[in-house]
């Protein structure tokens, strides 16, 4: 059996001193973020590594399930559940996803080995009606970085289509 990475709730994230936590997961795979000798997990990140098995996360004593991280997840975010599939997607595909919010939109994601990210994502569900301010100031912003915007859309079956959205010259 295969020894799990031990990390300990503070509030609305993880965090774990172990070498190996920052080794295997920030070093080696791209996961948190590393301050000073800890390794800080935004609780999606907690979640999807708790769920493979990867890591067991700590409340004083007790040790949480998957299913107590995104009940924690959705108590400070109503829409954690569908940030999670389209977060949980993009990892199984391979690619390193971090936060964005300071570009306005939910994650910003690299290709595997690549330093700087190529898309910025937000996710909606498909049920949410969307003005077209909120589209152009993401796009706008998204051209000022130099990223590519695109919009994850979650249907009720927790299905994700990926829609890239662009400025276009005539």
């Amino acid at each position: 059996m295969k020894k799990v990475i031990e990390f300990y709730l503070s509030g609305d994230r993880v965090y774990s001193t172990r070498e190996k936590a920052i080794n295997q997961l920030y070093n080696n795979r791209g996961y948190g973020e590393l301050k000073g000798n800890k390794l800080f997990l935004s609780l999606i990140e907690a979640a999807y590594l708790t769920e493979r098995g990867w890591i067991q996360v700590l409340d004083g004593n007790r040790e949480l399930s998957f299913e107590d991280i995104v009940n924690i997840g959705r108590k400070k975010d109503e829409d954690f559940d569908i940030k999670y599939i389209v977060y949980k997607d993009l990892r199984d595909r391979g690619y390193i996803v971090k936060s964005a919010l300071k570009f306005g939109s939910h994650f910003r994601v690299y290709r595997k080995g690549a330093e700087h990210s190529d898309w910025l994502i937000w996710v909606l569900r498909e049920s949410e009606k969307l003005r077209p301010n909120d589209i152009t100031a993401r796009v706008r912003v998204a051209h000022g970085v130099r990223k590519n915007m695109i919009m994850a859309i979650v249907d009720e079956d927790n299905d994700v289509v990926y829609y890239k959205v662009e400025w276009v010259k005539f």
